[in-house]
């Protein structure tokens, strides 16, 4: 192996490290230069587009994890958080296409059900929020964020017993009975 393809697989793994330790800034200074140095390594570009997400600079992260996805087109994370890039920047057409292809991978996958259902509840697409509210309850009837979106739907549409009955199950705050609730404090 080359001296140079040595000291690239070295910074690679350094970016890595500090990019499990949260340290995006640090990933960010390694991954530009990696990525300079290897332009085929989808891997680096995710990371690097990932940290940029982490540290808010959504145009820079969207830029590398179209990239790496254009380089691996079956990559769930780099997809799943390219849709997180467009939430993020109120673009919920392209939102919502990012979360698809990312089902598309992993069908079950509570993250990017959960994303979805948000950016379709946001985009006042309803009836596709709940039935991801849905999907997300049968595979994990205790999801918070599920429970509490079903909550949402439920009194937004007058149906408020059972939006609270949704509620209690995301906050555990509410005591029901025949009749009537109760507020636990």
């Amino acid at each position: 192996m080359k001296h140079e393809n040595i000291q690239l697989e070295a910074k690679k793994k350094e970016a890595y490290y500090f990019f499990k330790k949260f340290s995006f800034q640090e990933t960010i200074e390694l991954l530009k230069i990696v990525t300079i140095e290897d332009t085929k390594d989808f891997m680096s570009f995710f990371l690097l587009g990932t940290s940029y997400l982490h540290v808010k600079n959504l145009d820079l992260s969207e830029k590398n994890l179209k990239i790496s996805i254009q380089l691996n087109n079956k990559h769930w994370d780099s997809i799943h958080n390219l849709g997180v890039v467009y939430q993020l920047k109120n673009n919920l057409t392209e939102a919502i296409n990012s979360y698809i292809k990312a089902l598309k991978l992993k069908p079950n996958s509570l993250h990017s059900l959960s994303q979805l259902a948000e950016v379709y509840e946001k985009s006042k697409f309803f009836d596709k929020a709940k039935q991801n509210y849905e999907n997300i309850l049968s595979i994990d009837p205790k999801n918070f964020k599920a429970n509490k979106g079903m909550a949402r739907l439920c009194i937004k549409f007058g149906n408020h017993k059972m939006g609270m009955q949704f509620l209690q199950k995301s906050e555990g705050l509410l005591r029901f009975n025949e009749k009537n609730y109760e507020i636990l404090t």
